[in-house]
């Protein structure tokens, strides 16, 4: 049996030309109503379910202790409560904000993305969750509140320097907000992480209320559980932070773990509007086991042309209105 078959499907699942097409549609697709844009969206979801997620090598993650609990469950959605957690094994549970600073590939999109998660429990399944607060990009993103959206942090990076020093500078100049730091990763010692956040986390990730309210929303993530088995701990005298102006005063002034993946990480993401619902390891090691990538049928590009050829339509028309008033004039 091929040790790297899942890897290898992964990456087949992320086709550049599609991608680019995608990209090169969106301004044409913002032109649509972000209501219709939603409904085509998960329409085609229900075809095609999967979505090939592959993170870059070094994605880092900057995990704060929460410092105002009550602000935290607030941006909560309902059915989650705020419970402790670890990020490596043999740390002491804390309750925890965290930023992830990620370059992805996907069948949908390429680019930076750094998101912001508050660790939840779902009440209903018990499942330790990744809830997406809020995010700042440089490429496209589609969220249930948005819609197809442009970026939001142009000119951002996430990047690393020959001496081993890893680079970040994201700008959001709409929200006024930074992440700004360089952090020395040559010194960084490899540690099992606590599987509870990293595997059972990864299996129920949802959105705050800034993005969908208070609806619940999960997906999963399918992944062979060693992507996640371990990571470098960063010392944190190794930071460099210069700014980060993310919700004042929800958490302490500097982060109490970091952590950073020297190796690429390949997912099968679920398209936005379904779910999975994969429970626990056993289940998630079934799923891989028997991913068949021949059968996977990926994001259909169809549907961001049909939004396309619908925007170009709006565009010509709302160009002949204009036009129109101008003679008139």
């Amino acid at each position: 049996m091929d040790k790297y078959k899942f890897t290898k499907g992964v990456e087949r699942l992320v086709d550049p030309i599609s991608v680019g097409s995608i990209h090169f549609m969106q301004f044409f697709n913002n032109l649509m109503p972000t209501n219709i844009q939603k409904k085509l969206v998960e329409s085609s979801s229900k075809k095609t379910s999967a979505m090939g997620f592959i993170v870059d090598p070094y994605a880092y993650f900057l995990c704060y202790e929460i410092n105002n609990i009550d602000a935290a469950n607030k941006l909560l959605p309902k059915g989650f409560k705020l419970v402790k957690c670890k990020i490596f094994n043999d740390d002491e549970p804390k309750y925890y904000g965290i930023f992830g600073c990620v370059n992805v590939r996907t069948s949908a999109f390429m680019g930076l993305r750094v998101e912001f998660y508050i660790m939840a429990e779902d009440i209903e399944t018990g499942l330790l969750s990744w809830i997406i607060i809020d995010y700042d990009t440089n490429t496209i993103s589609y969220d249930k509140k948005k819609g197809l959206t442009n970026p939001n942090a142009t000119s951002s990076f996430v990047t690393t320097h020959y001496d081993g020093t890893l680079v970040a500078n994201i700008v959001n100049k709409e929200e006024n907000r930074s992440l700004i730091f360089n952090s020395d990763i040559k010194k960084g010692v490899m540690k099992d992480l606590d599987q509870r956040l990293w595997l059972e986390g990864n299996l129920s990730i949802g959105y705050g209320k800034n993005i969908v309210g208070d609806n619940k929303y999960i997906f999963s993530l399918k992944f062979d559980p060693n992507e996640v088995k371990e990571a470098l701990e960063i010392p944190l005298s190794n930071l460099d932070l210069q700014i980060n102006n993310w919700y004042p005063n929800l958490l302490k002034d500097k982060p109490a773990k970091l952590a950073c993946f020297p190796y690429a990480q390949h997912f099968i993401s679920d398209s936005p509007g379904y779910s999975s619902n994969i429970k626990n390891k056993e289940e998630l090691i079934k799923v891989v086991a028997n991913t068949d990538f021949s059968k996977i049928k990926v994001i259909d590009t169809n549907i961001f042309k049909y939004m396309f050829l619908i925007g170009s339509i709006l565009s010509f028309i709302i160009t002949t209105i204009l036009l129109t008033l101008l003679i008139i004039k």
